[in-house]
């Protein structure tokens, strides 16, 4: 059976702004479109201010105390509804954005994971109280009743034991008078003005009087229908953002924030089955406007109150990590260690722009690998403290000429088979530059005598610019030492070019 979770953040277009702008949450605020109050604080509440109207009125109520009027800014909600998103589908892969101002996630199929709806409920409670959200919860077994539910404060809004006819019964009709007006009007003329008293007329009279689109809706609030499937595409880069409403003094203050956020990061790869290997924190320095001066006798209707800077940040690299929060928590307190530390944080984001399908490697029957993954965590710890230039890999690339495949590189590329080698044997060291060796007749002599074991392989490269062909042999000197040694065919002489190990 489905069950659904509506988060609804009807202070929304309030929040995002002084969330995402940095504003002060001392001053009575007033959200205005089209000159019209479009949502206010508690504060301006208590003076008086409703939404609907004008912004006169409003400035007129509030002329008395200290207050500022922001124009709403639909691309910062957007951002901050984008950034829930990411959170809450490391609850559910099944969720959506629902209308202007809300969530639509599917837990039905994901409580146990969760420990019981109870549980689900006080973690997504204490997530919206760290983020400084106001967040209205209603939980059904449809859509449409779960959003119905969110604007109710009784407790029916919440259980889903009891029939879904009984805790719709005492809401209002109103509520769905944005989607069908002219119905809600018709059957408030004849008295019926909550729920209850819709659910008790036979379904076939209402869709004589209201309409089949009407009698559609209806049926599927009560399950009768089966709603329109949810399809929901993850973004392809993943950003989340933890504002504190105070000033970080010192860099141990982060640790619980950078803690969530990785949480919430993990997860989010779980469900969409990808990694990354780089991730990006960014401090949140609120830089409030000096042109806002705002006082209880002048008032400025302000586009923009504040910005929020973000360009101070630092990345953390890791091939091992992957879904693993605490070791990307390990790698990034080494990396912030070694950050200077700016005064008036007040928020951290987590960005994550790169992702790679999320692939397990296959281990032989006899070894398990935890060699190379402690190889890998240590150089992943190495460069955490020393920084990403600090540590580096060989690695091998399809050229011919020898001193063209071996390059030196700061990120791991895939493992490669041991049976896949593309360059043949090759020596652990390859000089810098070949040295000549000495010929005496048909005598070879570096270090001694050399005595040829293995040979030629020839390799030929550059025939569009500077043609090179050479024939290449593997040698040991009179102490055994095994030497890479080639013939150039066309001055015919002899170099040493490497020594095994």
């Amino acid at each position: 059976m489905s069950l659904w979770l509506c988060l609804r953040f009807e202070l929304l277009p309030l929040e995002a702004l002084l969330q995402q702008q940095g504003c002060r949450h001392d001053i009575a605020t007033v959200i205005a479109s089209q000159r019209k109050v479009l949502v206010c604080d508690d504060q301006a509440s208590l003076n008086g201010v409703l939404p609907g109207q004008s912004v006169s009125t409003a400035q007129a109520l509030l002329s008395h105390c200290e207050y500022r009027v922001l124009e709403r800014s639909l691309e910062t909600e957007d951002r901050l509804l984008e950034q829930l998103t990411s959170w809450a589908y490391g609850l559910s892969p099944h969720l959506q954005r629902w209308r202007d101002n809300a969530l639509m996630i599917e837990i039905g199929s994901c409580l146990q994971v969760h420990h019981g709806l109870e549980a689900l409920l006080d973690h997504v409670d204490n997530e919206m109280q760290l983020r400084g959200l106001t967040a209205a919860l209603g939980v059904a077994e449809t859509c449409n009743a779960a959003w119905l539910l969110s604007h109710t404060d009784r407790d029916d809004a919440r259980r889903a034991e009891q029939p879904l006819a009984i805790r719709l019964a005492p809401l209002p009709l109103n509520l769905i008078d944005d989607t069908f007006p002219k119905v809600v009007k018709r059957l408030e003329k004849t008295g019926i003005r909550q729920f209850r008293q819709l659910l008790d007329i036979p379904l076939p009279a209402l869709g004589k009087r209201c309409g089949e689109a009407f009698l559609e809706w209806l049926n599927q609030l009560q399950g009768n229908r089966q709603e329109p499937a949810i399809t929901y595409q993850p973004p392809e880069r993943f950003e989340d953002t933890l504002w504190f409403g105070f000033d970080i003094q010192n860099q141990q203050e982060l640790h619980p924030a950078m803690r969530r956020l990785l949480e919430h990061f993990c997860h989010f790869l779980t469900n969409t089955q990808l990694t990354s290997g780089a991730i990006e924190w960014r401090y949140l320095i609120p830089r409030h406007s000096p042109q806002a001066p705002l006082s209880p006798s002048h008032s400025i209707l302000q586009r923009h109150a504040a910005k929020a800077s973000s360009g101070i940040s630092f990345k953390v690299f890791s091939d091992t990590a992957r879904h693993n929060a605490e070791l990307w928590f390990e790698l990034s307190c080494l990396q912030l260690d070694n950050q200077s530390f700016p005064e008036g944080i007040e928020g951290l984001s987590l960005v994550v722009e790169q992702f790679q399908e999320a692939s397990s490697a296959s281990e032989d029957l006899f070894h398990s690998g935890i060699d190379m993954a402690s190889r890998h965590e240590l150089v992943d710890r190495l460069r955490g403290r020393l920084g990403l230039q600090a540590v580096g890999y060989l690695d091998c690339r399809y050229e011919h000429l020898p001193e063209d495949a071996v390059v030196e590189t700061h990120t791991m590329s895939a493992e490669r088979n041991s049976d896949d080698n593309p360059l043949g044997q090759r020596p652990f060291w390859l000089l810098p530059a070949p040295q000549p060796i000495h010929q005496d007749a048909e005598q070879l002599y570096w270090n001694g005598l050399l005595h040829v074991l293995y040979g030629p392989e020839r390799i030929e490269d550059q025939w569009w610019s500077t043609p090179v062909s050479r024939d290449y042999y593997i040698a040991y000197t009179p102490q055994k030492q095994p030497v890479w040694i080639y013939q150039d065919r066309h001055n015919r002489r002899w170099y040493l070019h490497g020594l095994f190990a």
